[in-house]
């Protein structure tokens, strides 16, 4: 084509396709239809176009001794958690009060959006109600 001989192309790419079709009609010929499932016929058809490859198995592995496998090896028997640090603050002191939250969501500067992806206006405006809703939330027992 590149050289001005589009009428060879032409009869060549026809060539090309038509054998290609008598290539697939002659392997898609062993399969019965009326013998087959679809889904057998399908496999065949994804096998000539290479569009999905049959993956092989191995014997002896599954997904549940992977799942064991991965588990044995990501998982230490012997661990113990660290220590705290006497610089870390003690759990009796992680105690916010509701007037700290209300202060907090009231006194919120106009910035951009932060992970919550909830702008400063709403916050400041719903402070009222989301400081007591936490504060509910927190003090239902289990």
């Amino acid at each position: 084509m590149r050289t001005g001989r589009i009428e060879e192309a032409n009869s060549l790419s026809q060539r090309i396709g038509k054998d290609i079709a008598n290539h697939n009609k002659l392997q898609l010929s062993h399969i019965d239809p009326k013998k087959n499932c679809s889904k057998g016929m399908w496999a065949a058809v994804r096998q000539l176009t290479g569009r999905r490859q049959n993956i092989g198995t191995t014997d002896g592995v599954s997904v549940d001794t992977l799942n064991q496998h991965y588990a044995q090896i990501s998982s230490d028997s012997g661990y113990q958690p660290p220590e705290y640090r006497h610089t870390a603050a003690c759990n009796d002191m992680d105690i916010v009060s509701e007037w700290q939250v209300f202060k907090l969501l009231d006194t919120l500067i106009a910035t951009a959006t932060r992970m919550e992806l909830l702008p400063s206006w709403f916050l400041r405006i719903g402070a009222p109600f989301l400081h007591t809703s936490q504060l509910r939330a927190n003090s239902i027992s289990p």
